[in-house]
């Protein structure tokens, strides 16, 4: 009877031992990228409902539902940034983000704003 328990518990025991091998990897798919110009790609942010999306002249205007608006801000800042774009300009008012951008002789703006539950994203080249 001990030798069929000692058994058990060490095949009990190498079933947990394998079981603690097992890796499962999850990998969220990137953001879609808008293209705006050759010069000009934006990524949307990850995780926020994109409500609508529409072309502007020399832009993009992207609305999200959220009252985010510090992080939506920050993810399309480092996204610009992270595309070569430095920023030169900065404004922040309650409800509104501002930020002029320039790589090499283009231009680029974006604002945030936050109109009745939503953010309002525009990204604009020149």
């Amino acid at each position: 009877m001990v030798r069929h328990v000692l058994l058990a518990l060490t095949g009990l025991a190498l079933v947990s031992f394998s079981w603690g091998q097992i890796r499962v990897t999850v990998e969220a798919p990137p953001p879609p990228v808008l293209v705006i110009s050759a010069e000009l790609r934006v990524a949307l942010a990850p995780g926020v409902a994109v409500v609508e999306r529409a072309t502007e002249p020399q832009g993009i205007l992207v609305v999200y539902r959220s009252d985010r608006i510090a992080e939506v801000y920050e993810h399309h800042h480092r996204d610009l940034t992270n595309r070569g774009w430095v920023r030169v300009k900065h404004q922040v008012s309650p409800g509104r983000y501002k930020s002029e951008y320039r790589r090499g002789n283009a231009k680029a703006r974006l604002e945030v704003q936050e109109r009745r539950g939503r953010l309002e994203v525009r990204v604009k080249e020149g």
